[in-house]
């Protein structure tokens, strides 16, 4: 498998000057956020993002277009304002081994340093005449905000079933990823949304992001995918404590008896204070096919998006999306 280095070469000058675009559009006249912007800019990961929008654009023509950038440095300060708002409602306090802004700040001041890093990125977007990328990130906006309310719905319920869970996923992670590959190919087509290849590169995002929450959900529960790897530097079995309806306790649940789905429920709504609650669910879903199964869905949402890539001749670009996407669902982080 390619690793990141190899799949960001084909667009290495274009990424260099977004990452350069979005130093410069975190830095704040306010010496309160300064240090707190600089924080989140070195702990930003590795903006796979913006790195697919810039994929899709030179795959279609567009690599150093301005727009592009632009549209890439407002999806990632989208996802920046997204983490911030989630380390605040789910009081989380450490990140991949880092404290949080949540953390570091008060709640409150948290909200508004997500709010304040939206509003730069729309800013940004705005200036470069990105209005395309615009109306695609706020849609994406949507889809997030009602998917966050659905998971919330639906926890601790164990008549959740795959489709809700695909439509949760699809709007809380899917969405964000789907609205970075249609940014990339938007200025090729006028900002026109309604272009076949605007539209596959948008399922091409969505499919990738689809399968990107199927293998985070995997990777909580610590079990080793078929030899793809299982180390995270996160919390085990978190989602099990938020009481997470994921693909894999999803499969297993299907699978058993009105009695043993009340056990369920019963461990479930434990899991929070409970860690013997949590062992007992993991060995649960440990017991049945879910991780098998939700491994074949993974890989079928990945297929399905590899095939959307087949009308474009071969080209060094084509392979790093390919790549790129082989390296998502891949990923032991």
């Amino acid at each position: 498998m390619a690793n990141l280095d190899e799949i960001i070469t084909p667009v290495r000058d274009d990424f260099q000057a977004f990452q350069e675009q979005l130093c410069e559009a975190t830095h704040s006249e306010q010496p309160f956020l300064r240090p707190i912007t600089r924080d989140i800019l070195k702990s930003g990961g590795k903006q796979m993002r913006p790195l697919l929008s810039l994929l899709i654009a030179a795959l279609h023509g567009r690599g150093s277009d301005p727009r592009v950038r632009a549209g890439a440095v407002l999806i990632e300060m989208i996802h920046w304002s997204t983490l911030v708002h989630d380390d605040v409602i789910d009081e989380a306090y450490v990140r991949r081994g880092q404290w949080t802004p949540g953390t570091l700040l008060r709640s409150k001041s948290a909200v508004l340093v997500g709010d304040y890093l939206f509003s730069k990125g729309l800013a940004q977007a705005a200036r470069a005449g990105s209005f395309g990328a615009i109306r695609s990130a706020t849609q994406a906006i949507e889809q997030i905000v009602d998917g966050e309310l659905k998971q919330m719905e639906y926890a601790r319920r164990t008549e959740n079933t795959e489709a809700i869970y695909t439509e949760i996923i699809r709007g809380k992670t899917a969405a964000l990823i789907a609205s970075a590959a249609e940014c990339g190919a938007l200025p090729a087509f006028g900002d026109d949304r309604t272009a076949q290849p605007v539209q596959d590169m948008y399922r091409f995002g969505e499919l990738i992001g689809i399968a990107f929450q199927i293998k985070d959900d995997l990777l909580d529960f610590g079990f080793s995918d078929e030899g793809r790897g299982s180390k995270t530097g996160k919390v085990l079995c978190n989602d099990l404590r938020e009481g997470k309806m994921t693909l894999p306790l999803i499969r297993a649940v299907e699978c058993v008896s009105p009695a043993e789905r009340r056990e369920v429920q019963k461990h479930l709504r434990r899991a929070a204070d409970s860690p013997e609650s949590v062992r007992w669910l993991r060995d649960f879903v440990r017991r049945s096919d879910g991780v098998a199964y939700a491994v074949q869905a993974m890989d079928r949402y990945l297929g399905e998006a590899q095939t959307l890539l087949a009308p474009y001749p071969d080209s060094p670009v084509r392979r790093a999306i390919e790549a790129y996407a082989n390296f998502v669902v891949g990923r032991t982080l």
